[in-house]
């Protein structure tokens, strides 16, 4: 939830804790009830967590985190909150953390060790009891399994896609596509069985549908093929046993919904968030406001690395070593000779790169510049040097001919016998096309 990975560099550490008190404030403001710790939420410490959420009355639970030689979780393991005239427990459940057991001050218990003694104590309390669960799909099924009295299970962290809900062992296990990509709404219609139907409420509509589709289909092919034909149709055939076997489904399900009662039923619906949606105007003041500030704190870090990595360059042992981008011309000098190349190319995206960091404050962030420069090559070993990034000259902002020709200085100098050396184009499947009577 407030990082988006387990662990920080020095240079990282104070954007990403800015990040997380935005991330915080932002959800203060939205009345979030219930937040379960991830692994990835302890990558400025423990400490950090519980007074971001001191600070902004977030309700952080884990069951099973524990500071070393304590026996007390860090987080309250679970809280009730009220809802209508409904009772909720919420759990949270902290996944395993990754590297080695030394390099933390806390742990995590199994949860094997940690839910039966919370369960015991909110079961009695709770008309629905939901889990926040950052361990793996594996372990959550077999968590499914063992608790028949936890209803949802809310997933995180695992996976890259949404997952409707599936009910095992009347646990309904629900996940969302990771890093905010879309909302899930689970519309719950809770009876007092405290046991869900097998259906949602739309499953009979959909069989249905599905039914009068192949019936449709079956009904044409009768309609042109002669009976005689149609017993040696093997498509025909297909479609009559699946008709005969959703007719026998929707009678199960008619019989079902006529007998459950009270029986709980949920309707899940997956919303895309996408930049149509209507921004709600506090948080947005909060998102805007985070972004600025981190800009600010990202400069100030990447002086910092400039002013080392120039020391480092004048030292006696680093002296006889060319320029980083000694060798890069800078699109603006391939004008000269390729006038039209280079004016179809200042219409496109990429000569725009490095100006979509300025208007989003962005221009300081490192895990942004890299795709936004033009670099001599972008393999790991340079786009993963936060020092080198901070020395890009004006000339190389923006993601310009040498991407994809290679570094072109020499050539500039001398056209004819220094030709450029091409390199593999990350960007080139995204380059437009251009137009008719245009070269590129």
């Amino acid at each position: 939830m407030f990082f988006a990975r387990p662990y920080l560099s020095p240079i990282q550490l104070k954007p990403a804790r800015r990040i997380a008190k935005g991330i915080g404030q932002a959800m203060a403001a939205m009345q979030i009830r219930a937040i379960g710790v991830s692994p990835y939420d302890l990558a400025a410490g423990s400490d950090f967590l519980v007074r971001l959420a001191k600070k902004n009355d977030l309700s952080l639970l884990s069951a099973n985190l524990y500071e070393d030689k304590e026996n007390t979780p860090i987080f309250p393991p679970y809280r009730m909150i009220k809802a209508g005239s409904m009772t909720i427990g919420c759990i949270g459940l902290t996944g395993p953390l990754s590297g080695n057991r030394q390099q933390h001050q806390y742990h995590v218990l199994p949860w094997q060790e940690a839910l039966p003694a919370v369960l015991k104590k909110i079961n009695n309390r709770a008309d629905l009891i939901i889990l926040l669960s950052s361990a793996s799909p594996q372990t959550n099924r077999e968590i499914a399994q063992k608790f028949k009295n936890i209803h949802i299970i809310f997933q995180a962290g695992q996976g890259g896609g949404n997952q409707p809900p599936l009910n095992i062992n009347n646990t309904l296990l629900c996940r969302t596509a990771s890093r905010g990509k879309s909302l899930g709404i689970l519309k719950v219609d809770w009876g007092g069985t405290k046991t869900w139907s097998d259906n949602d409420t739309d499953q009979l509509i959909k069989t249905q549908n599905r039914l009068d589709r192949i019936r449709w289909q079956i009904g044409r092919m009768e309609k042109r093929h002669p009976q005689e034909e149609l017993r040696n149709n093997l498509q025909y055939q297909r479609l009559v046993r699946g008709a005969e076997e959703l007719e026998r489904k929707l009678k199960k399900l008619t019989l079902q919904d006529d007998s459950a009662g009270t029986a709980c039923r949920f309707h899940n619906t997956f919303i895309a968030v996408e930049t149509s949606i209507p921004e709600d105007k506090e948080v947005k003041a909060i998102v805007d406001r985070t972004r600025r500030e981190v800009n600010i704190i990202n400069r100030k870090e990447q002086q910092k690395l400039r002013q080392r990595w120039e020391k480092q360059r004048q030292s006696a042992n680093n002296a006889h070593q060319p320029a980083p981008f000694a060798d890069m011309a800078g699109s603006r000098i391939c004008q000269k000779c390729h006038p039209i190349q280079v004016a179809f190319y200042l219409q496109t995206d990429h000569a725009k790169a490095w100006q979509t960091l300025v208007e989003k404050d962005q221009q300081y962030n490192p895990d942004c510049i890299s795709c936004h420069v033009t670099l001599p090559n972008y393999g790991p070993s340079l786009t993963s040097q936060e020092a080198l990034l901070t020395t890009i000259p004006p000339r190389l902002r923006g993601v310009g001919c040498e991407t994809c020709h290679g570094p072109a200085r020499q050539h500039s100098q001398a056209p004819e016998s220094r030709v450029p050396r091409k390199t593999e184009c990350k960007h080139l499947s995204a380059m437009p096309h251009p137009k008719k009577g245009q070269t590129f």
